[in-house]
């Protein structure tokens, strides 16, 4: 069987390195895990041992049947063989995630659960190193972006373990992280509009090197400002003039949301 380059397909293989993410878990008896790119049961197995159910989330019918070979004495296990993009949470309330996500459609994911954060207990995520850092990152450096915003806007976030690229199949260029993902009871700032909060972090960063007044009076979209009036709000929140959207800290970026929400309740 051919792995797919197109499915950003990479299988954890190494033992060691599956037995400590399974124990940081700290996944019980009473708990149902829904895990994310299933592949061919390396975590799958151990998991099943722990939890009272899994769920195994994989895409490619090849490995999905494969999958089910291995794992037939498992009662507790349930493969589905669908695209996590199309999963029911809904039908999973108070799951806990887990998984290596696929490289490939990584901030999909992260966005999709970030829609569907009270439907999840806690997530724990294996991801690129270099994505585990942008969701972390602090504003004014090179990694910090729109999805900084929505994982620190949505999710308490730790860093568990760094994986080394050796620990997969094929071995990927990159080395990874393990990060874990609580979902936040209340938002650490407080938003009006929390659909115009994201695109005016969107707008924000489009175009890095444009300053905010630039990203904020283009055409054509909800968050759109005449200059003169980019210019009067970035003033009256006291911010310079020629500020770019990856210094502004979350709570900078509530406080332009509303502003710019009042602003277009008065047209």
């Amino acid at each position: 069987m051919r792995l797919s380059k197109r499915l950003g397909q990479h299988h954890l293989v190494d033992s060691r390195i599956v037995e400590r993410l399974v124990d940081s878990f700290g996944v019980s008896l009473q708990d149902t895990v829904v895990e994310i790119g299933a592949g061919l049961g390396a975590l799958t197995e151990p998991l099943a041992e722990r939890a009272d159910r899994v769920i195994a989330v994989e895409v490619d019918q090849k490995i999905c049947a494969l999958l089910r070979e291995r794992i037939a004495q498992c009662s507790n296990v349930t493969v589905m063989c669908e695209d996590i993009l199309a999963f029911s949470w809904k039908a999973h309330e108070g799951s806990i995630v887990v998984g290596a996500i696929p490289y490939r459609i990584t901030s999909p994911i992260l966005t999709m659960l970030s829609g569907h954060r009270q439907a999840i207990r806690k997530a724990w995520l294996v991801m690129q190193k270099e994505v585990a850092s942008r969701l972390v990152a602090a504003p004014g450096t090179k990694a910090y972006g729109r999805l900084s915003i929505l994982g620190q806007y949505c999710w308490e976030l730790s860093t568990v373990m760094t994986i080394p690229r050796r620990a997969f199949f094929p071995q990927p260029e990159v080395d990874s992280t393990c990060l874990c993902l609580v979902p936040r009871s209340q938002p650490p700032i407080a938003v009006d509009d929390e659909q115009l909060f994201f695109e005016i972090v969107k707008a924000a960063f489009a175009h890095r090197r444009k300053t905010l007044v630039n990203c904020l009076s283009g055409e054509g979209q909800r968050t759109s400002l005449s200059r003169a009036q980019a210019q009067a709000m970035l003033e009256q929140l006291r911010l310079p003039a020629a500020v770019r959207g990856e210094t502004l800290t979350l709570a900078q970026f509530a406080a332009l949301a509303n502003s710019v929400g009042r602003l277009k309740s008065l047209r």
